[in-house]
C-alpha cells in the first residue's frame, strides 16, 4: 500500500532520495534550468526544508519513496511574491524528475 507524505515527515535517507531526484524544484538556493530562460519566474520556495515541507512523495509502508511513483505533489510557498507562474495562475505542481 502507497501512502502520500509531507517531506518533512520522510526519514533522513529517503529525504536525501527525494532531493536527489527531484531535481526541477525551484529555491531560492536553487535555480534549475527551465527557469533560467526566463529572470522573471521567482523561487517557490525559500530552501530545500521549505520544498520538503510543501511536498508529498509516495512512500511505502517501509518508508521509502515508492519507485512505481516518478511524481511529487509540491505546493509553492513563493517566499518572494508570485512571479510569472503566480502571476498567471499557474503554480507549478506534479513535479516530474525527467
Amino acid at each position: 500500500m502507497t501512502a502520500w507524505i509531507k517531506g518533512s515527515e520522510l526519514n533522513e535517507t529517503a529525504k536525501q532520495e527525494a532531493l536527489a531526484k527531484f531535481v526541477h524544484r525551484f529555491t531560492k538556493q536553487r535555480r534549475p534550468q527551465w527557469a533560467s530562460a526566463n529572470l522573471n519566474y521567482t523561487a517557490q520556495f525559500a530552501d530545500d526544508q521549505d520544498w520538503l515541507a510543501n511536498t508529498h512523495f509516495a512512500v511505502t509502508k517501509r518508508g521509502t519513496l515508492d519507485a512505481r511513483f516518478h511524481h511529487c505533489d509540491s505546493k509553492p510557498t513563493w517566499p518572494d511574491g508570485k512571479g510569472v507562474w503566480g502571476q498567471k495562475g499557474k503554480d507549478w505542481q506534479n513535479t516530474n524528475p525527467n
